[in-house]
This record gives C-alpha cells, sequence and structure tokens, in this order.
C-alpha cells in the first residue's frame, strides 16, 4: 500500500541524498538573476527556491513554465534557469527545458525527482552532455492526483542545499497541534465550523509565501474550495472588505513565523469577532519555517478533506472533464506563432 506522507520516510531520503551539485549551481555567483519554473505542484517548489535565492542575496522570480516560454531568447540568456518537475514528462517543462538548452546551456537546470525512462527532461539533459540535470536516485516520493509527499521532499533538499547545517529529524514527527481554528475573540471552533467555508483568504509574508501558494493549490485541485493568497500587508490596502461581507461563509488562514507575529496579532485585532481564522504557525526563522508551515498546512488540509468528505487523492469530477485532455492541449505551436512578449 502506498504511503502518501510517511513524514519520516521523506525526510530520511531527503537528508540522505547528496545535494552538492545542486548547491553549487544555485549558490554559485549570486549575482546571476535565477528564474525558476514549476507546474501544478512544482510551483510552489519554483517560488520556495526563488525565495531562498533571494534570502541569500540573489535575485530571483518564480513563474510557470509557460511564462517561462515567453520570454525571448535574449532574456533567458540573461540569467539561470531552474526547471523543477518531480517526473520530467509534462509538456510544457519540456519545451523549457529544449529552449533554455538551445539559448542557455551552461546556466540551465532541471530539479526532478525522478530518473526513469519517462523522464523526458533527463533524456533532453543528457542529450546535451550536460551535467545540469539534477535528479535524486532511488527517492520514493508517492503523490495522488494531489501532491503532498513530493512537496516535502522538494522543500527539504532546497533547505539543505541553502541551509546546510539545518535539522531534518526534528520534523519526522507529525506536531500534536499543527494549527489552531477559532474565532477572533478566541472561541474555540472545530472543523465543522469551516464546512460552510466557500472560501478562504490565506495571508502570508516571508517564509509562508510559496506554502500560501501550496496550499492554494492543493484546495483548488481538489474541489475544495476557491482560495486568494495575499500578504499580510497588502491584505490591509482594501481586500479585507471580502472578509467583512463574506464572515458565515469565508474564514482566514494565517501563516505565522516570529517575523510576522506582531502584524499578524495587529490584523487580528481589527477583524469582527465572528471571523474564523485558521493559525498555522512556526517557531523557526530560517529556510526550515516553510518545511515546518507546509507540513502543518498539508495536515490541515487532509482534516478538512475528512470533514467534508473530499477525496484528495481522486477528487470528484461531477462535470466529467477527462483528466489526461487538459494537460495535453497543444500550446508549442501557437507560442512558437505569437513570438516572446516584447514592447516595440
Amino acid at each position: 500500500m502506498k504511503e502518501y506522507f510517511n513524514l519520516d520516510s521523506l525526510l530520511t531520503q531527503a537528508a540522505e541524498a547528496d545535494v552538492t551539485a545542486l548547491r553549487q549551481f544555485l549558490t554559485t555567483n549570486p549575482g546571476q538573476p535565477l528564474v525558476a519554473a514549476g507546474s501544478g505542484g512544482a510551483e510552489s517548489v519554483a517560488d520556495f527556491a526563488a525565495l531562498l535565492y533571494g534570502a541569500r542575496g540573489g535575485v530571483a522570480t518564480a513563474v510557470t513554465p509557460y511564462t517561462l516560454n515567453s520570454y525571448s531568447d535574449e532574456a533567458l540568456k540573461t540569467a539561470k534557469l531552474l526547471l523543477v518537475s518531480k517526473g520530467g514528462h509534462n509538456n510544457d517543462v519540456i519545451f523549457a527545458a529544449g529552449r533554455g538548452l538551445k539559448v542557455n546551456m551552461d546556466k540551465t537546470a532541471s530539479f526532478t525527482l525522478s530518473t526513469g525512462e519517462k523522464n523526458e527532461v533527463r533524456k533532453q539533459f543528457a542529450k546535451k552532455e550536460s551535467a545540469l540535470s539534477f535528479d535524486i536516485p532511488g527517492l520514493k516520493a508517492h503523490d495522488a492526483f494531489i501532491s503532498t509527499g513530493s512537496p516535502v521532499v522538494y522543500f527539504a533538499l532546497l533547505c539543505r542545499v541553502f541551509s546546510p547545517g539545518c535539522d531534518l529529524s526534528r520534523y519526522k514527527s507529525k506536531p500534536e497541534a499543527p494549527y489552531r481554528l477559532e474565532q477572533k475573540d478566541g472561541t474555540p471552533l472545530s472543523m465543522k465550523d469551516l464546512k460552510a467555508a466557500k472560501s478562504l483568504i490565506i495571508l502570508n509574508g516571508s517564509w509562508g509565501r510559496p506554502v500560501a501558494k501550496n496550499l492554494e493549490g492543493k484546495l483548488v485541485e481538489s474541489g475544495l474550495c476557491p482560495a486568494c493568497v495575499i500578504d499580510f500587508r497588502n491584505y490591509c490596502h482594501g481586500r479585507f472588505i471580502f472578509t467583512s461581507g463574506h464572515l458565515e461563509d469565508s474564514a482566514i488562514v494565517m501563516f505565522i513565523t516570529p517575523r510576522e507575529k506582531d502584524l499578524a496579532g495587529r490584523i487580528r485585532e481589527l477583524l469582527p469577532a465572528s471571523a474564523k481564522l485558521v493559525l498555522i504557525e512556526t517557531e523557526a526563522d530560517a529556510p526550515e519555517a516553510s518545511l515546518d508551515l507546509l507540513i502543518r498546512s498539508t495536515l490541515f488540509f487532509f482534516d478538512l478533506c475528512k470533514a467534508t468528505g473530499t477525496n484528495w487523492k481522486k477528487p470528484a469530477n461531477p462535470g466529467d472533464i477527462d483528466k489526461r485532455k487538459p494537460i495535453a492541449i497543444s500550446f508549442k505551436e501557437q507560442l512558437k506563432k505569437a513570438g516572446p512578449l516584447k514592447v516595440q
């Protein structure tokens, strides 16, 4: 039977993996900008890589492969490119890898968790005799329709890349209280109280940013509810009005590290007493803070699925959209025809 969220196994594998070559690529020449790209469950991994690169002193951004593929050849030559894909076989990342290897081979890298025959990206790097295909041989991170195990492994590996002395063993056991549910006035809530929530507002900052994006993806891809990802300060620029008008059918998720504790508290004080809150907090203030928040938010997601009867492994699809067809929609010819984005 597949284990989708065995933290001990996932983090043991991540701790034992050799990340020397990946560390060299990401930490050498930090003055070179980084563009990290990933789709689906890998999008938040790209965002975490960009966040860490920036925290170390570089300039970085995270995009989807489709956005990356709209950049001109000249633009792709100006930065390091990191292409994240668990299996290395979706059309988006394959096309992005082909372009990167063609116009910027010495600074284009892939980061996958598969060394199997289906990894077409790895094959492209081998054909070009590039050593910048970073794979983790033998690593097993099982995912269902929703990615749950692989993001934990990716986040742990990136923690080791940028913080070699980090202690992953601290996160091998599930926290007893991964999150808190309560009203703004402190009244405890249960998952039953969240069942009526038709949307979630996900407030975040610093180390919580890539985790917020990860949770948003899980909520939408499982069909649970739409979610809006906003940083704490941007919420103060008018977006609080939605909360004011939807106290009964929405909730606020707060990702809190020591850096946001005071700010989150100040925002909380301004909310109506009946506002529903999901507080996901870590005491870490280092790259591991993101890993801790990811684990806690995934456990929250599992509990919300259980409370609502949502099968995250195989979400209900009442509209009968063939799950195989959307990802196979052709886009390469359109991109080639339209050409890169440009301003005359």
